[in-house]
């Protein structure tokens, strides 16, 4: 099977829509894609017919999109959807995060890695925030940084104290 990778989602071929300008979103549509065994676009927002698919780039900056003809799926179900087209195991893990309990779940854990997506080797995710787009992660400096005092509440760790000369 081929996967299409660009251009606009039609009614009867699913789409998988995500940020292309974000290395980490691009890792896990190209994760994705080698595993679908359904003919599914895998489309960087970028590249796709966002009025067309219903989705402003805001939208689209912010979370990935599963468009088929169900709908439209954000975030968690997005992703719930892409893995149910996948093969074996991932199939199955698309079905089970669908389930109410596991949904809610799962939709913890998506908010938390797409604030977090710099921190998992997004260095564009850093560059658009500080040109105002969707507020991302703050940065750090450093790849052991402690996080700073501010709206976290978490204070650094002090180096510790070596003992001086007499």
């Amino acid at each position: 099977m081929s996967h299409t990778e660009v251009g606009p989602a039609a009614p009867d071929l699913p789409a998988l829509v995500y940020d292309g300008d974000c290395a980490f979103c691009g890792r896990c549509a190209d994760w994705i894609r080698a595993r679908l065994t359904a003919d599914v676009a895998v489309v960087p927002a970028e590249r796709a017919d966002l009025a067309a698919l219903g989705l402003t780039a805001q939208q689209a900056a912010e979370a990935a999109w599963w468009i088929d003809v169900g709908g439209r799926r954000r975030g968690h179900r997005a992703i719930a959807a892409a893995l149910g087209a996948c093969e074996g195991v991932w199939a199955r893990l698309g079905r089970v995060l669908a389930w109410p309990g596991i949904s809610l779940l799962a939709a913890g854990v998506y908010a938390l890695v797409a604030r977090n997506r710099r921190r998992l080797g997004c260095r564009n995710c850093l560059k658009r925030t500080r040109r105002g787009g969707p507020a991302l992660a703050e940065p750090r400096s450093g790849a052991l940084a402690e996080p700073r005092s501010g709206a976290s509440g978490l204070r650094p760790r002090r180096a510790a104290r070596r003992p001086g000369p007499g």
